[in-house]
């Protein structure tokens, strides 16, 4: 046993087990099929997390590996933690590195969310890796993959650049997982919080290949009635 799951069943309960199971869609057919839960709060994971911020790789590649899913979400969130305390541009680009190479293990929508614009967009940013990571990674078979691409972009987002958003969600459109659909339609939406224009010109245009899921998402926070008009597809970009 890891020494971060020894400290996460300290905080386990079978009522929170249940919940975590249906919540995550454990049932034969769903997403998240296989996924094992012990029962731990995101709180309560977040305190371990803290305890172990010091752990080196050997240690967290052997919590990645894990099949508990609350063992594997410390694990992303001590490389988060590590990666926004890591003074050196070496020490940043070996845990981003680290991350691409266990992309397999981050395997759920929340691992996923809390990681990788805070790993990998930041690296992008930061000129640490290529942009061209994320275009990589949009083309994967991989769900969760394709998911990072997109994910990565909200650090971008929170700069005031949304070209590689745009790109990445163009790519995603087409997409047949109800899970990307969502995630290019939250990323759509925190455009849309930042350029209203830009993310309607972009809706207009890519109309006819957007889900209803990725529409809903993208239009959550406009004005009723321009709402109304893009899900009755009557609006009209000047």
């Amino acid at each position: 046993m890891s020494v971060i799951l020894n400290e996460l069943k300290k905080y386990a309960s079978l009522k929170r087990k249940k919940s975590n199971e249906w919540f995550f869609k454990t049932d034969k057919g769903q997403y998240g099929e296989g996924d094992k839960f012990i029962g731990v709060s995101n709180p309560h994971v977040r305190m371990v997390v803290k305890h172990f911020s010091h752990l080196k790789f050997e240690g967290i590649v052997k919590s990645l590996q894990s099949k508990i899913h609350e063992e594997r979400l410390a694990s992303v969130l001590i490389l988060v933690l590590q990666y926004e305390k890591a003074s050196t541009i070496e020490d940043r680009l070996k845990i981003a590195k680290f991350y691409l190479k266990n992309l397999s293990k981050i395997n759920n929508w929340d691992l996923v969310d809390l990681s990788a614009h805070r790993i990998i967009g930041r690296a992008i940013l930061e000129n640490i890796l290529e942009e061209k990571i994320i275009d990589k990674l949009a083309v994967s078979k991989s769900m969760w993959a394709r998911r990072v691409a997109i994910i990565s972009t909200m650090a971008f987002i929170r700069k005031n650049k949304y070209g590689a958003s745009l790109r990445i969600a163009k790519k995603l459109l087409g997409d047949k997982e109800d899970l990307i659909h969502k995630a290019v339609g939250w990323t759509l939406r925190e455009v849309w919080k930042k350029d209203p224009k830009l993310c309607e010109q972009f809706l207009f245009a890519h109309y006819s290949y957007l889900s209803r899921t990725t529409l809903r998402y993208a239009i959550e926070k406009m004005e009723e009635r321009t709402r109304i008009k893009f899900l009755k597809n009557k609006i009209k970009i000047n």
